[in-house]
């Protein structure tokens, strides 16, 4: 019998270990080719094309995306329930997002509270049932991409990871999120 070449086998490893990457991530529908199926809230499926005007899917480099529009007085969010296949020790949340041109936050303090939904931020993730936070300035025009870790999350098998964005005018659009271990 012929032995496997050292080339063969390391590539075989590398290809391996890239689809056990792409399986890591918690969260279903993740690239929104299902549209916004498996995520609740006010987010909508919508096609983003390359400069920052939405389009179809047929558009040159248009990439799905939930579209979340800011209203006036209320934040809104964009979330999915999931499930860990384990206990994690810690657990990685990443989302790239894009603001409109016309995105501005409300500038009302009342519409903001520290104990409250929404924070004095641009936009964050929040993940219960530990009550984790990243918050994010964002930048009109621009991707930003968004992550933190949240380190020694309790032991529980139902998750929820919100996306949110605060009182204003304008839309947030979000692409490839991910929550992994």
């Amino acid at each position: 019998m012929r032995s496997l070449s050292p080339l063969i086998l390391t590539v075989g490893l590398l290809l391996g270990m890239a689809s056990l990457a792409l399986c890591d991530n918690y969260l279903k529908n993740a690239d929104f080719k299902e549209g916004s199926q498996l995520w609740r809230g006010d987010g909508q499926a919508a096609f983003l094309k390359p400069d920052g005007t939405e389009g179809s899917e047929n558009d040159p480099g248009a990439v799905p995306v939930i579209r979340v529009a800011l209203s006036k007085g209320q934040a809104r969010d964009v979330y999915q329930e999931f499930q860990t296949r384990d206990v994690p020790g810690k657990l990685h949340f990443k989302v790239q997002v894009y603001a409109s041109i016309d995105f501005k936050r409300s500038n009302h303090a009342s519409d903001y509270q520290s104990d409250g939904p929404m924070p004095n931020t641009d936009f964050m993730i929040r993940s219960l049932p530990e009550y984790y936070e990243q918050t994010a300035k964002l930048k009109p025009g621009e991707w930003v991409t968004v992550e933190g870790t949240w380190t020694s999350p309790m032991s529980s098998d139902n998750r929820t990871v919100y996306f949110m964005v605060p009182p204003g005018e304008g839309v947030i659009y979000i692409k490839n999120p991910s929550v992994t271990p």
